[in-house]
This record gives structure tokens, sequence and C-alpha cells, in this order.
């Protein structure tokens, strides 16, 4: 596994959009920024919410396509993975990279807007 790259930043992003994930995950972050959400929520909350935008469009390949450059898989590798694989994976790349802190200073700055 190699370590998220500015790349992935932007796939993710395209993604969102194609998706409409950064609408529906508004309420998420405006709850852990009025602090009646913890960041250890938002991971929790956050990832049922992106699952359950992801399946209702339908575009579980597009989740498969950015979680395969970081895991340096091809995308039928990532759909054909083992869930428990899948989610040692998710925590190692959480950890190797340190996305606690990342999203706790994302929802420091959509605080303050």
């Amino acid at each position: 596994m190699r370590k998220l790259q500015t790349k992935d930043v932007f796939s993710a992003l395209r993604i969102i959009k194609k998706v409409g994930l950064k609408e529906e995950m508004k309420p998420v972050f405006k709850l852990a920024a009025s602090g009646e959400l913890g960041v250890e929520d938002i991971g929790v909350e956050g990832m049922l919410t992106v699952i359950e935008i992801f399946a209702e469009h339908k575009a579980e390949t597009c989740l498969y396509e950015v979680l395969s450059g970081p895991f340096e898989m091809t995308v039928e590798e990532v759909g054909e993975m083992n869930i428990n694989d899948l989610l040692v994976n998710i925590q190692e790349m959480a950890s190797d990279n340190d996305l606690k802190s990342f999203f706790s200073s994302l929802v420091g700055m959509i605080g303050k807007k």
C-alpha cells in the first residue's frame, strides 16, 4: 500500500461531485463543526453515508477506483476483496496517512465559516 497523494484527492473529488456526495455530507460536517458530533463519529457516520449514497447511485465501481490507487490493486481486485481485508486496508490507510488529524483540521475549517 502506498501513501495517499494529491492525485488521490482529485480522483475522490471527481467522484464526490459525480454522486452528489458533497451535499449529502454537509449535515454530518455541520454537526461536527458545532461539536454535536465527535471526529471519531464522523468516520462511522461518514462511511455509512458514503456507502449508502454510492449504493443509491450504483456507483460502487467509482469507490473501487478511488481505493485502487492507494491499495495498489486493480479496480476489479478491490471489488472482489474480502470484506475483512478491505477493513484492514482502510484502517491501515487511515493510520498511515493520519486521516483523523486531516479530518479534524477539515472540520475546524468548516466550523470557522
